[in-house]
Parts: C-alpha cells; structure tokens; sequence
C-alpha cells in the first residue's frame, strides 16, 4: 500500500544513517572565494508538520510544498510526519532528507532547506516526545502544523508533547470546528490558518468602519450575519468572532448594550460572492453590507449609520501562502 512517506520528495534512508547524513550534507569543496551551501542555511526555528490518515497525496504534497516555500523565507528545519495505520518494524528503519538550494540573482541570495520525512504509527502516544526530539534543531522553538489529524485523536495522544510547542496551526475549513472544542494545555499558543488569511478583509472592514464613531456603530444594532461560500466557512465562523470582539471594545464601561444575535450561515447557491458581512439595525434607518466577489479581489461596501448612504468598491488582494502561514505562526 501506497503512503505519504512514498509520495513526498526526498531520498530515502535508513533511520539510522539521517543524523550522519544532515552532518554532512552542506559541505562541499566550494570555489576560491566562495562560501559553502552550510553559510546560507542559518534556522530560526523548527516546523513539524503532521498529516492525518485522511490526507489526501495530492493535498500532501500542496502542503508540503507550502511549507518548502516558506522555509525559503524563514530558514528553518522541516519535519514532516506521514502516518501508518498498520504500524510494523520496517516503519523504525525508512526515512527520507529532502534538501534544496534557491539561487536568487546572485549566490549572496542563496537559501538552503532541509525536511525530514518519517513514518508514524497513529497509535503510538510517545512518539513524537520521544523520536521526533532526536530531529529537531536543539536550542530552537518548535512550531507545529497539524493537517487532518482528528481532535479526538489529539486530545488522547498528543496534547503531552503539543504543550512544549511555541506554537500549533491548523485550517479550521479543512478540520471543522472540532478543534475549537478541543481542551488545549495553552490555549493562546494554537492559531487557525482560516483567521491568518482573512488579514486583508479584517484590515479592509477595520480601515472603513474607523472613520465611524463607536457609538453609531453599536446603536441599534440588532444582528450580525457572516455568509459564506462552499468551502469558506472556516473563514465566516473568525470572521464573525472577531466583529464581537470588536464591538465589545466599542462599549464603555458600565454600558449595558441590546443584545446583539452573531450567526454565520451559507450563501444562496445563486449568489456570486465568496464572503458576504451585514449588520441589521432595529428600525432599519441605519446599514452595513461588505461583500467580496468570487475568484476576484473585488469588495462592495454599502454602508448607512446616519451620516448619508456610501456605495463604493474596495481591492482585498488574498494574502499570499507564506504570509498567510507567517501570520498564523508569528502573530
């Protein structure tokens, strides 16, 4: 049977021979004058990346590749965990090292990484205190991104070792909403990739709202409605939590506000947005819609809080992937 450690690029070797072979792989006979690939690879950190069972190869190797890529602008050493369902000895004996140099305009700009790809069996509660430990670059945090590994399964096995991390990422539109039920030892230390991406929408609402005084934004306001696309509901459920964290700040202390109703719901199936944010007033006098469009950067902005009607469009340009995995681990 066919696994991820199969899929994933790299060259394989036995277990034993990983630490012998990262000991000498940047060294090289450079030319007169040049430094070795070793003066270009400085890391700053660990990042293990977990799979779960039900990654799919082609979805691996997308992730992996993310990975790789920020690696290029944040040096560090990548341990990629691919599970074994049916655990044996040979899983103890395979590895594989994936290495790579990118040259930019001249060798100044060179960046050399570094992944590690194991097999782990899913059953086994102290492996990754115990084995992965052995790969990991001493002295440096550990950053860990979690990809389809089911909560329950965190919550029996891996929490232990999860705590000692300086941070943990996951996609809540790819694991749903088990992990927010999840009983994590730092709860502050676990960040979702879904909330990372919506910078640019967060700072577009935030940028348009600021020009508005708190008091005419919670006067009235009645209900909050976050719809979504196919796909997108990780993105709604922060998106509307993050409104009701705002609009708290907006209340002055002793104030006792209406009730305010927060739901995220679909989208009709006919509708050509992605995202779509609108808040309800009692009486009506007062609106607010923001609108983006699918496949495109194109953001509508309706607005109404008693100073005139505006309609105008915005530009969200999506976060790009290393950023967006930046800002989940690093903010």
């Amino acid at each position: 049977m066919t696994t991820l450690l199969d899929v994933l690029p790299g060259m394989a070797l036995r277990l034993s021979d990983v630490s012998k072979t990262l000991s000498r792989m940047w060294q090289s006979d450079a030319p007169h004058g040049s430094a070795e690939p070793s003066a270009f690879r400085a890391s700053q950190m660990n990042l293990v990346l977990q799979f779960g069972l039900a990654t799919p190869p082609d979805e691996a190797q997308r992730v992996f590749d993310q990975a790789i890529e920020f690696a290029q602008v944040y040096p560090c050493r990548i341990v990629a965990l691919c599970p074994v369902k049916d655990a044996n000895e040979s899983l103890f004996v395979q590895a594989k090292l994936f290495s790579q140099c990118y040259i930019g305009p001249s060798t100044r700009q060179m960046c050399c990484c570094e992944a590690l790809i194991l097999g782990y069996p899913v059953n086994a509660a102290g492996f990754l205190e115990n084995q992965v430990s052995v790969w990991l670059e001493s002295d440096l945090p550990v950053y860990h991104w979690l990809h389809r590994v089911p909560a329950r399964r965190i919550e029996e096995l891996y929490l232990p070792y999860l705590k000692l991390c300086t941070r943990i990422v996951f996609d809540s539109c790819i694991e749903g909403a088990d992990y927010a039920k999840t009983h994590w030892p730092k709860p502050e230390t676990v960040m979702d990739l879904a909330y990372a991406r919506l910078l640019p929408v967060r700072q577009s609402i935030g940028q348009f709202l600021s020009s508005y005084e708190p008091d005419a934004l919670i006067a009235g306001l009645a209900r909050v409605e976050c719809r979504y696309a196919p796909g997108a509901d990780g993105e709604a459920a922060n998106l509307l939590r993050w409104q009701e964290t705002c609009l708290d700040h907006c209340e002055k202390p002793g104030e006792h506000p209406d009730e305010v109703t927060f739901l995220a719901k679909p989208l009709a199936a006919a509708s050509t947005n992605e995202l779509e944010v609108e808040w309800q007033y009692d009486g009506g006098k007062k609106n607010f819609l923001w609108a983006h469009a699918k496949d495109c950067d194109g953001v509508r902005i309706k607005a109404d809080f008693g100073k005139g009607a505006v309609d105008f469009p915005q530009h969200v340009k999506p976060i790009e992937r290393v950023k967006e995995l930046a800002e989940a681990l690093f903010f």
